[in-house]
């Protein structure tokens, strides 16, 4: 099998589009509705991530080609490139690395999600990344998977801070939720961006363009060219919510709802407030099932630092600023992130600019509102929701 000229293939009859990166061009290129279906979907809101449709554009600088072969054919392919190359590893996710093959002007990866044996392969060349991967589900969400890493280190490489956070809006303003995993950040930034905008109480006046909901898990902040203040980004990674939080927050359709990911199996834990197995829903999910608006990116405006906790008692207040720096400096990707190691896809930037310091940061949250709050319960909820819209508006 010749390694180079299955990296340049282009196969006939394929859906082209043109993603614009922040400022950089990204042509993709795919014979899968499914796959390119869920690039839709998952860069949705057009922002997301900094990611948003472009018209066509000549010799951009990178382009990622989709293949779907046989898993005969991505075997054939790894065993070449084991022959005639250096092999070698790299970190796919944090900690978690898969063979390489650095050839004569490519590399070919190994692709195998850390909860499949499934495997798939990447081809890199200077200006193209090729999946090679089987025509399967997970197969189908390799494209969106690279589409997303080659986003975040565009977003790095311009400066982003990476926080560990979820975030909704209000009042036109980004409101992060800070905290470290079980803290009860996506169980509060979904139901205050309900509660706060009405969805699903039949109340539609707060439901136009003042609220809503951004994303789950990680948000990139980024300073204007005038300095003055940051700007939020949300990250397409879905919603992992279980039943005691849909309970919490009044839902109850749940059962009709056709969700891509499909729901947690028999026997798991989901039905529980604080459970582990969750539902995992896309953006454009969040929007269509609860409700509510989602948006992209936003100024930062407030940040919160949640608890949920069934055993303890209702609480609101001022964070203090020990506090804050503390949890934020424990929750910060861009020291420490969990997800992203090293860059193996080698993704070309147009400039490098370091991240604003972390006590820069923390600077600026003096002039804005710092919450955090304990709730357990239902009645918790719709009690904060009042309680947070007062304290911003104070």
């Amino acid at each position: 099998m010749n390694v180079s000229a299955l990296a340049e293939t282009e196969p006939a009859g394929a859906i082209t589009r043109y993603l614009l990166v922040r400022d950089q061009p990204l042509r993709v290129v795919t014979t899968s509705a499914e796959a390119d279906g869920l690039v839709t979907e998952t860069f949705w809101p057009p922002g997301m991530l900094g990611v948003s449709e472009t018209s066509a554009v000549s010799e951009p600088p990178l382009t990622v080609i989709d293949l779907t072969r046989t898993p005969a054919g991505i075997e054939e392919l790894l065993r070449a490139a084991e022959d005639t190359a250096v092999r070698g590893t790299y970190e796919l996710t944090r900690h978690y690395r898969l063979p390489r093959y650095d050839g004569d002007g490519w590399t070919v990866f190994t692709l195998r999600d850390v909860n499949s044996d499934e495997t798939a392969a990447l081809i890199r060349t200077e200006r193209t990344l090729t999946v090679v991967r089987p025509r399967t589900g997970l197969g189908d969400r390799w494209l969106t998977r690279v589409i997303r890493d080659v986003a975040t280190r565009v977003a790095k490489a311009g400066g982003s801070l990476v926080l560990h956070s979820s975030a909704f809006v209000h009042d036109h303003g980004a409101c992060l939720v800070i905290g470290d995993s079980g803290a009860g950040k996506s169980t509060t930034a979904i139901a205050l961006a309900r509660l706060l905008s009405g969805a699903g109480s039949g109340d539609e006046a707060g439901a136009g363009s003042r609220t809503g909901w951004m994303g789950n898990d990680r948000m990139h902040l980024d300073q204007p060219s005038d300095g003055d203040g940051y700007r939020v980004t949300a990250c397409p990674l879905p919603l992992a919510i279980n039943k005691g939080s849909l309970d919490a927050m009044g839902v109850t359709d749940f059962r009709s709802w056709s969700v891509r990911a499909g729901f947690p199996p028999p026997g798991s834990d989901w039905d529980r407030f604080q459970g582990e197995d969750k539902l995992k829903l896309s953006s454009q999910e969040v929007g269509r099932y609860l409700g509510v608006r989602v948006v992209p990116n936003a100024p930062l405006a407030a940040v919160l630092l949640p608890r949920v906790d069934l055993d303890a008692g209702y609480s609101f207040g001022p964070a203090a600023p020990d506090h804050t720096a503390d949890v934020i400096k424990r929750n910060c990707f861009s020291l420490d992130d969990n997800l992203y190691g090293e860059d193996w896809l080698n993704v070309p930037v147009r400039r490098r600019t370091a991240p604003p310091s972390l006590d820069a940061f923390l600077e600026h949250l003096t002039k804005l509102r710092v919450l955090r709050c304990s709730v357990g319960s239902a009645a918790d909820l719709a009690r904060l929701a009042d309680d947070f819209r007062d304290a911003v508006r104070r």
